[in-house]
């Protein structure tokens, strides 16, 4: 079973009234997790029970209490904590994974949505990827199913229950054809899902694989802002800048306020030679989310890029100001732009912090 520990402030906790001391919090935290690997979980439950108007132990209350309820074969009980879990973290992979596996008799869309938000906070566990292909199988996406049981065998070579899928798929004698009867709330499902894995191959350097998802996305769903953008931007690495800027504006039709589609496409528009289009874009964004670091920081690369170093230099120090845990490439880029309008001693700092970044990573 994993291992649960609670962090949290101690000199907050103890000066909100009626908040119990943290290590005391722990104790029964820890108390409940030996509870239930030796399998008294009526016990463990009071126990926890007692903690769950806590906020600081709120996650992982909920998830033990999930894990408990599933463990009593009560789905209902165990898919409410989990949620609640989720509520208090949306990024507790464990947690998006455990409720997967509740969903996957009954609503295997809703379980493909869950696995597929694990796998793109973690994507190194095997059954993850096992009980995504397994979801998707049942919906008629073959291939993607075939894509996940070879991520199992490569994590896990002799992962039995993958090799066991792979066989049993490959021996199917019928065309399987995708879903087609869903609802609406069901097909809205799949897509974010369906976008989800597209999403986590484009990041993993799979574009192949990712626009193939992308489009099947866009078959079921031709509005589906963030699909439109990140095929979009797939398809402006892969050199075709007028499917690219295509692609990027019926994003932006699609949702006025998605500020990484224009983003995207201001950075369409600098591989095509339009600067100033370039431009409107990126002021259009920080309009938008003037707090946005991201774009802040995009448009100081971008202007350091075309030769406006001087211009870009104020952009840069407010996205630092938002927020200073930018990658290598953005202090690289700062860097640069110091060096370029002759502030040496600055630019040599930035570089040096770029390379201490790159050699981290």
């Amino acid at each position: 079973m994993q291992s649960y520990r609670i962090w949290v402030n101690d000199m907050t906790q103890q000066n909100i009234p009626g908040a119990r001391h943290p290590d005391y919090i722990r104790a029964i935290l820890d108390r409940a997790v030996k509870m239930i690997a030796e399998g008294r979980l009526e016990s463990a439950e009071v126990l926890l029970a007692t903690l769950s108007e806590e906020p600081s132990a709120r996650e992982v209350t909920a998830h033990l209490r999930g894990v408990i309820a599933a463990r009593l074969v009560d789905k209902s009980a165990a898919q409410f904590f989990f949620k609640a879990a989720l509520e208090a973290n949306p990024r507790n992979a464990e947690a998006h994974a455990q409720l997967g596996l509740l969903l996957l008799d009954e609503r295997p869309v809703a379980a493909a949505a869950a696995f597929t938000a694990a796998l793109a906070l973690d994507a190194r566990n095997p059954d993850w990827h096992v009980a995504l292909a397994a979801a998707f199988h049942r919906l008629g996406f073959v291939d993607r199913a075939k894509d996940n049981i070879a991520d199992a065998l490569a994590l896990s070579p002799g992962h039995v229950e993958a090799s066991t899928r792979a066989a049993a798929i490959e021996a199917e004698s019928e065309e399987t054809r995708e879903i087609d009867d869903l609802s609406p709330e069901d097909e809205a499902i799949l897509c974010d899902a369906l976008f989800a894995e597209g999403t986590r191959r484009q990041r993993d350097g799979d574009l192949t694989r990712a626009a193939v998802i992308f489009e099947c996305v866009l078959k079921r769903a031709p509005t589906h802002a963030f699909t439109l953008c990140n095929l979009g931007a797939l398809r402006r690495v892969s050199g075709d800048l007028r499917r690219s800027e295509e692609l990027l504006e019926q994003a932006i039709a699609a949702d006025q306020k998605l500020v990484p589609a224009r983003l995207a496409l201001a950075e369409t528009y600098i591989a095509a030679g339009r600067e100033q289009d370039a431009r409107a874009q990126f002021e259009t964004a920080i309009e938008a989310e003037p707090q946005n670091a991201a774009a802040r920081a995009a448009y100081a690369m971008a202007l350091q890029r075309t030769g406006a170093e001087k211009e870009s230099i104020p952009h840069f120090h407010h996205a630092i100001l938002l927020d200073q845990n930018r990658p290598a490439e953005f202090y690289a880029a700062l860097g640069a732009a110091l060096e370029a309008i002759g502030m040496h001693d600055r630019a040599e700092i930035a570089l040096r912090h770029a390379a201490a970044l790159t050699q981290a990573s």
